[in-house]
């Protein structure tokens, strides 16, 4: 067999193309990319090549335009025109895979988040200038990110409902549960803005309500079933039979029919719960269209804001969009990203690629996007990959 020779004088040559390529390209400068460049570097900076801002970029980028994982970032980094390179600031060798798992997993998750929380979090809040901005906690598991002798990585986000960003996540310890995470996370968020904090019923409790509005002095709406079998018997006990109806709502979609009626009453006398002002019963009805099936489904809340501040409307609003969070984030991340198959869990490397995830779902909405599929499918086939997207323009409240 001919010994095949391999000449450095080619790989050289091929550096000077790719550096004369930048040659008169400027490195794009972003307020976003400015965060990621503030981020911790966990490498030892002797024989650095690519700078850590760089590598996220390329990460977040490469995840906006339908990659999955490491392998996907490096394949993007190789076909990447020069151009683009340049201006993320990296002209010579370009990222392997291997560069991409050993830097992203070393990455302090938590810090990442943080900031990234921080940067969104600020946009959120200019989108939705009312004075209160409604999120939804909930939680997902990374059911392909299983360790040996150790459960898979489980994570709870925020949401902003009206900007549709995720506000930030945090790992739940081992050997804990979603409650304690939730309080936690909570501590996180900046206590100039005035939160509305909706939660499914394991969050209805005590300590989580107390901690919303005398802590963070917010407000929330919180379901309430058995797990808080005291107050349920107390909500239900209420002469719900005499209240009006105050608020409906009808949808059609998903081969259903469901109608929600609302009915509210204040509790001036105290309901037993901390800081509740209103109780609420959702009546929900549902039609399956080809089965003719339908069921009846009762629903109880209680919401720290008073009738005047939180009308029916509204409270029947922030209850469609909790779910949000699930539609347009956690289906999203399974869907269109395929999370759940994806079994990178090497040091950080869950936690970290969730939020490489989160932040290129972030991006494309700021973007304008609906269909972050769709528009995935689109920054693939952009000739500039959408570089576009690391200078995001913030849609002002009146566009929206």
């Amino acid at each position: 067999m001919p010994a095949v020779s391999v000449s450095p004088v080619s790989s050289v040559a091929g550096a000077l193309d790719r550096w004369r390529a930048g040659d008169g390209v400027q490195v794009l400068r972003s307020e976003f990319l400015d965060v990621l460049a503030a981020v911790p570097d966990p490498r030892d900076p002797r024989g650095r090549r690519y700078r850590l801002g760089a590598l996220l970029a390329i990460a977040i980028l490469a995840t906006a335009a339908g990659m999955r994982g490491y392998a996907g970032f490096a394949t993007w980094a190789r076909t990447a025109p020069d151009d683009v390179l340049a201006q993320l600031g990296i002209r010579y060798r370009r990222p392997s895979e291997k560069t991409f798992r050993a830097v992203l997993a070393r990455v302090d998750p938590d810090d990442l988040n943080r900031r990234l929380g921080a940067y969104f979090t600020a946009h959120a809040t200019r989108m939705d200038p009312a004075g209160l901005v409604p999120i939804a906690l909930d939680g997902k598991t990374l059911r392909g990110a299983l360790r040996a002798k150790a459960a898979a990585t489980h994570l709870v986000s925020v949401f902003a409902h009206c900007a549709r960003l995720v506000l930030g996540q945090l790992a739940v310890a081992e050997k804990s549960n979603e409650i304690p995470c939730v309080r936690a996370l909570l501590k996180m968020l900046p206590r100039r803005v005035r939160w509305l904090v909706t939660v499914d019923a394991m969050h209805t409790q005590t300590a989580t309500a107390t901690l919303i509005c005398k802590t963070l002095s917010s407000h929330y709406l919180m379901i309430v079933k058995s797990n808080q079998a005291k107050l349920l018997a107390r909500i239900t006990a209420l002469p719900w039979a005499d209240v009006p109806v105050v608020a409906t709502d009808d949808t059609r979609g998903h081969g259903r029919v469901e109608q929600r009626a609302l009915q509210i009453l204040t509790t001036a006398g105290g309901i037993g719960f901390p800081y509740a002002k209103q109780v609420i019963r959702i009546t929900r009805k549902r039609l399956v269209n080809a089965t003719g099936q339908s069921s009846v489904e009762v629903v109880h809340a209680v919401c720290s804001l008073p009738f005047e501040h939180a009308r029916p409307a509204t409270i029947a609003a922030w209850l469609r969009q909790h779910w949000g969070i699930e539609n347009g984030v956690h289906w999203v991340r399974d869907v269109t990203f395929d999370e759940d198959r994806h079994h990178a869990h090497a040091g950080n490397s869950a936690q970290i690629l969730a939020t490489v995830r989160n932040t290129a779902i972030n991006l494309h909405r700021l973007a304008g996007a609906d269909n972050i599929a769709e528009a995935c499918r689109t920054t693939a086939l952009t000739a500039d990959r959408r570089l576009d997207l690391l200078k995001p323009q913030i849609p002002s409240s009146e566009a929206r």
